[in-house]
């Protein structure tokens, strides 16, 4: 007796330790995680899901049945009769002959294993491992894996007790005896099998207790002997499994709280993951600070040392901090928090500081909310953000800022910005329209001259313009009759003619004429292509050409420019050389001819001359021929040959005369290079001549189109004129018309269901809406309804209210069913609580008279006995029994409802039993044996 209350003492100091969380780390209690969590565990193999399988044991020498479609059958065997609240006849079975086969949990959450007991029924598996996950089972680490015969199932896992955390063994599992089908129970703690570790516990469970899941991979089927006459069955079987563990809080909490508002199966749940948090910890697994707690890394708690997380030294002045690792280290490991979102005009990484445009409170202390107060500088013009110095409290203004506030611009300057690095911009007035160079300091409007307007005074006033290299503006002196208006381009002065006007002021002709418009304006009698913009002298008529272009009608290409009109390109530099050896010859024989001596009687012997003089004509034909000639340059070759000709007809014999024979044998040399120096570029000129003449050609037919064209023009603008005006009646009449006509205020009636007296026409529609406004209410059920739209709106509202009717219908018939329901469980609850009572008082009883009990036994019972959920008493019985009464009386009579459907459920209840029995009937016919199951014989297959 003595030495069982020792066992209860010490007991009760662990425990006391391990919930104590002021002193070290704390643990919440341990409880079996599987409770609740049926749903989430799954077998890879199940016996009897498609159909009824048939096992054989040797239990009596018989065999029995397996069938799992229908869980609440006691032939079932699914994987969530391993439940410890499942009954003492209910265990789970794989198929025969199958494996590998696996049972997986998934927690959802991080969990804290303490201890896993496996019970199996029959043939204990050869060898099996112990898996875990930590990311929800995308990854499996190996926890323990067991064997019959280790080095043979598991080659090359060592099977001694490991020595570091990261190590993982075998373990040897014990013999199964004589009878490999009797109950064996294996246990697994993730601790235990790392005694020998030189760590703190603590750091243990960090390491090895965690897990978010738990898989069972069975590898090997366990042997069973070989009888004669009839082969055993081979197959998985578990009668229990326990997962006894809690929520994993890393040493900062001492119990997991309930999650009733957010998990509906929470009642039946044993262990949730939520940790109660302490030590400044927060999370679901208390991993992490708290908002206002981090100032030191966060850390599990240890023995001896909670970690509690501290508080960062934001001076009050906020609500949350983050720990930042560069700043922990560079405090030599003392202080890593940053405070966030300081308030109270404070700032920096502790709330230590004023913000910009606020200074210290010589009034107060910094960790006070008063502590900043404005500073009187402003943020736009100093070069600080507006902080002014602690010790004077004068302000810092930048360049172009000045003022005790640094509030204002310098002279010459404006627009104060805190985006400008300088403070304000510099005016620029214009020098010739502004009175000064300063401008407004707000706005940066100059003082302008008369005349001028515009921010920098660069405008000049209505009416007037500025010419260039001026310094002020002019009057545009428009003529006030001729002109639109009094105003001028700003750039060319040209003012808004009317028709019939032109010049820049609107006294003159209109472009391409020319007189004094008052007399009569004549059109101008110039080639449009080969004119300036002006087209002719406003005065005399005279057109002005194009450089390159002459002629009365600038249509003519110039003297040096190719025959091309309206391009007039200038001549390549052959023909400007050819032209300059054509004026040399002209030169040449004039000089010739004023030399020749003549005789009295006026003839010339042309005997030795008359082949030379034939030579150089026939060299001139040929130029004249081969160059396209304008007019003067035609005019000179023929002067040159007529030149000859004369001196052929009129040359008599005369008498040698020193040099004639030389100036003739030049001339005649200076022809023949001539021809042949340029026969070639002869052809291409005279080639380009012709084409150039035909286009000229094509042009001059086009005139007669385009004369036509203006005719078209001109008779087209008098049809118009004497048509817009009918027209324009026309138009006037209908406005008329439809401001009298027709009234839309009856259709809208009809439509919308106006409530408008007065007529309404599309251009007049005075007096109110149309139609009711947007978001008018509808009309309402019992009075008139007129128009299709109002009508439309209360059948939509009519079918709304109908459909409401419904779901309310609908919403009494489902609360009657929840009713239904909780007084269902509330009764299995009370049942439960019963039956619970019944078991605790039988454990006691049982464990008081054990003797052999031992403290693994004593700590077990003890937290089972403190979880034990005890009923109500009798008072909150009453309560409970009185709420389900105010409740039934509420809703709606349903007697009727189920007499009705008492007879359909009868008749259901036969036919299921008459089906029942005609299976077993026909099972006993095919296979005429017995087998044992749950504790009695049965007939079977």
């Amino acid at each position: 007796m003595l030495t069982l209350h020792f066992l209860l003492t010490a007991i009760a100091a662990v425990s006391l330790a391990q919930t104590d969380c002021s002193q070290g780390a704390c643990y919440p209690p341990v409880s079996d995680l599987l409770l609740g969590r049926a749903h989430q565990l799954h077998a890879s193999s199940t016996c009897g899901l498609s159909g009824s399988e048939v096992y054989c044991t040797p239990y009596l020498m018989k065999c029995c049945p397996c069938d799992s479609r229908n869980p609440k059958n006691q032939l079932s065997h699914t994987v969530q009769d391993v439940l410890s609240t499942s009954g003492p006849d209910r265990w789970w079975q794989s198929k025969k002959e199958v494996s590998p086969v696996t049972l997986q949990l998934d927690l959802g959450n991080l969990f804290q294993l303490d201890n896993l007991v496996l019970s199996f029924k029959g043939p204990r598996p050869s060898a099996f491992v112990i898996e875990k996950t930590l990311d929800n089972g995308q990854t499996w680490q190996p926890s323990l894996y067991l064997a019959i015969d280790c080095e043979k199932a598991f080659p090359g896992i060592r099977t001694t007790t490991p020595l570091s955390i990261d190590e993982t063994y075998c373990s040897t599992l014990p013999p199964a005896g004589g009878n490999p089908y009797h109950d064996h129970k294996i246990e697994f703690s993730p601790l235990r099998q790392y005694t020998y570790v030189p760590l703190p516990n603590s750091q243990k469970i960090e390491d090895v207790s965690g897990l978010t899941g738990l898989r069972l991979r069975f590898t090997e089927l366990g042997d069973v002997p070989r009888l004669p006459g009839r082969a055993l069955s081979r197959f998985y079987a578990l009668k229990e499994m326990r997962l006894m563990g809690s929520c994993m809080c890393h040493g900062h909490a001492n119990r997991c709280l309930p999650e009733t508002y957010n998990n509906p199966l929470s009642n039946a749940i044993q262990v949730n993951p939520q940790c109660d948090c302490q030590h400044n910890t927060e999370g679901v697994n208390c991993e992490r600070c708290t908002d206002l707690y981090n100032d030191l890394p966060w850390r599990p708690a240890e023995e001896g040392n909670t970690h509690t997380c501290k508080r960062c030294e934001c001076n009050n002045h906020a609500q949350r901090c983050h720990f930042d690792p560069a700043v922990y280290e560079a405090s030599g490991r003392r202080s890593g928090g940053v405070c966030e979102d300081c308030m109270h005009h404070t700032t920096g990484p502790k709330c230590d500081r004023c913000s910009p445009g606020y200074q210290p409170n010589p009034r107060s202390t910094m960790s006070r909310p008063d502590a900043c107060i404005r500073c009187i500088c402003s943020t736009e013009g100093t070069v600080n953000g507006g902080q002014c110095e602690d010790s004077t409290g004068l302000c810092q203004c930048k360049v172009n800022v000045e003022g005790p506030r640094c509030d204002r611009c310098r002279r010459g300057y404006y627009g104060l910005s805190a985006s400008n690095s300088l403070g304000c911009s510099k005016c620029s007035c214009s020098p010739d329209g502004s009175l000064s160079d300063v401008c407004d300091p707000v706005t940066g409007q100059c003082p302008c001259r008369p005349h001028f307007h515009g921010l920098t005074c660069t405008v000049c006033s209505k009416g007037y313009w500025k010419p260039l290299q001026s310094g002020g503006c002019v009057p545009c002196n428009c003529d006030p009759t001729r002109s639109y208006s009094d105003t001028c381009d700003q750039m060319t002065g040209q003012c808004q003619c009317r028709r019939g006007f032109g010049g820049q002021t609107c006294t003159e002709c209109p472009q391409n004429a020319y007189r004094d418009p008052l007399i009569g304006c004549r059109p101008c009698q110039c080639d449009t292509e080969g004119t300036l913009p002006e087209f002719c002298d406003k005065r005399t008529g005279a057109c002005l050409c194009k450089p390159g272009i002459t002629g009365a009608r600038c249509d003519v290409c110039r003297r040096g420019h190719c025959n091309s009109f309206p391009a007039c390109e200038m001549c390549p530099s052959c023909f400007f050389t050819l032209d300059a050896q054509r004026q040399n010859l002209s030169f040449t024989l004039e000089g010739l001819f004023h030399n020749l001596p003549f005789r009295p009687t006026g003839a010339v012997d042309l005997d030795r001359l008359g082949p030379r003089f034939l030579a150089l004509e026939a060299s001139l034909t040929l130029i004249q021929n081969s160059i396209p000639r304008t007019p003067s340059t035609a005019r000179e070759l023929d002067n040159a040959l007529n030149h000859l000709n004369k001196l052929k007809d009129d040359l008599s014999p005369l008498d040698r005369t020193p040099g004639q024979d030389l100036e003739l044998n030049k001339l005649q040399n200076l022809l023949d290079n001539t021809l042949m120096s340029y026969s070639g570029a002869f052809n291409a000129i005279k080639s380009s001549y012709d084409e150039s003449t035909d286009a000229a050609k094509k042009v001059d037919a086009s005139r007669d189109t385009v004369k036509e064209s203006a005719g078209i023009r001109e008779e087209a603008e008098d049809l118009q004129n004497q048509v817009q005006p009918a027209n324009t009646r026309d138009l006037d009449n209908l406005n008329q018309s439809m401001a009298s006509r027709p009234d839309l205020t009856p259709v809208a009636k009809q439509v919308c269901g106006s409530i408008r007296s007065e007529p309404c026409t599309p251009l007049q529609c005075e007096g109110g809406d149309l139609c009711p406004p947007e978001g008018t209410p509808a009309c309402k059920k019992g009075e008139k309804c007129v128009g299709a739209l109002p009508l439309s709106k209360r059948a939509v509202a009519d079918t709304q209210d109908l459909q409401e009717t419904q779901e309310t219908t609908s919403q009494v018939r489902k609360t009657a069913e929840e009713l239904s329901n909780k007084i269902r469980q509330t009764r299995d609850e009370l049942e439960d609580d019963l039956k619970e009572t019944r078991n605790v008082v039988k454990e006691l009883k049982d464990f008081l008279s054990d003797t052999s009990s031992n403290l693994t036994q004593i700590e077990e019972v003890s937290n089972w006995i403190l979880k034990a959920k005890l009923p109500l008493d009798m008072a909150a019985l009453k309560r409970k029994l009185e709420e389900l009464k105010n409740l039934t009386d509420n809703l709606p009579d349903s007697t009727d409802v189920l007499k009705k459907a008492e007879p359909q459920l009868d008749t259901a209840r036969k036919l299921l039993q008459d089906a029942q029995d005609a299976r077993w009937v026909s099972t006993l016919h095919s296979h005429n044996t017995w087998c044992c199951c749950s504790g009695s014989y049965h007939k079977y297959l």
